[in-house]
């Protein structure tokens, strides 16, 4: 089991715990929405993904390898951790991370064009790959009442994908590459707060962007719901959509990075 999968683990029995640990509470005790100072989410993420990369070389353009057609699972499970810090009435600061390990192999059907090199169809090729996604953003409130909060965002993306390619062909029969993508992000969000310890949330963020040695463009939706056990306790879903697709020239890493990914996460709330 991976250290993702350990965390994951962990993360979803502490949700699952915050069921069973929670003591009635009365209405007057639990915090109001949109006047929480700090919440902290733990919990597991379900990916699903559609992904590919390409790795272009001085001479020729690389083909174009879709990782789960080669072998990397479609679904994982992985950690996540995600924090809202609400700075006064109307600005907040959210930050969500998670990472996913994969690798698997399968033979090819045809000839796949790495960096300049080649690996023959009927080939067994093995890929690698670490994606590490990390999102924080800023938002202020131009609407705010007791049951309904609008906000624009301004936000930061920042994945840090890593690649490793092995197969017949290939100098020292494995090509290895590594980038980090920032990309801007900009959009609105919603919350309803049905009542104090139940609220429904959902942001929609993107931007096309050409940044340095990074040229792209980022889709990012969530909507979520929390409720809330005791005052300080709760539990929480979501469901999380992210589009990533960049042209990327540096020296670690030449060529393109396809990544969707569809996910649901469960979590332990906790405001305060």
């Amino acid at each position: 089991m991976n250290k993702h999968n350990q965390a994951c683990s962990i993360a979803l029995a502490l949700a699952a715990t915050s069921i069973f640990s929670a003591q009635p509470a009365l209405a007057d005790d639990f915090i109001k929405g949109g006047e929480d100072t700090f919440s902290l989410n733990l919990g597991g993420i379900v990916n699903q993904f559609d992904s590919s990369v390409r790795l272009d070389g001085t001479a020729s353009r690389g083909t174009d390898i879709n990782l789960e057609g080669n072998g990397l699972s479609e679904n994982l499970t992985s950690f996540m951790v995600s924090g809202t810090w609400r700075i006064s009435e109307r600005n907040r600061i959210d930050a969500l991370y998670f990472g996913v390990e994969r690798d698997g192999s399968r033979t090819s059907s045809r000839d796949i064009t790495i960096e300049d090199q080649v690996i023959p169809a009927g080939s067994t090729v093995s890929a690698e790959t670490q994606v590490d996604f990390f999102l924080i953003d800023y938002r202020y409130s131009f609407y705010k009442s007791a049951a309904w909060e609008f906000a624009g965002e301004l936000g930061f993306y920042g994945g840090n994908f890593d690649f490793s390619v092995t197969g017949p062909g290939l100098a020292g029969g494995t090509v290895s590459a590594s980038t980090t993508v920032p990309l801007p992000l900009i959009g609105v969000s919603a919350d309803w707060y049905i009542q104090p310890r139940w609220k429904v949330s959902s942001m929609l963020l993107g931007m096309q962007a050409d940044i340095g040695n990074v040229d792209g463009s980022i889709t990012v939706f969530t909507i979520s719901t929390d409720y809330m056990f005791t005052r300080n306790l709760g539990m929480g879903m979501s469901y999380l959509y992210t589009q990533t697709d960049v042209d990327v020239s540096e020296s670690g890493f030449n060529g393109n990075i396809n990544f969707g990914n569809n996910a649901v996460l469960l979590y332990a709330a906790m405001k305060f």
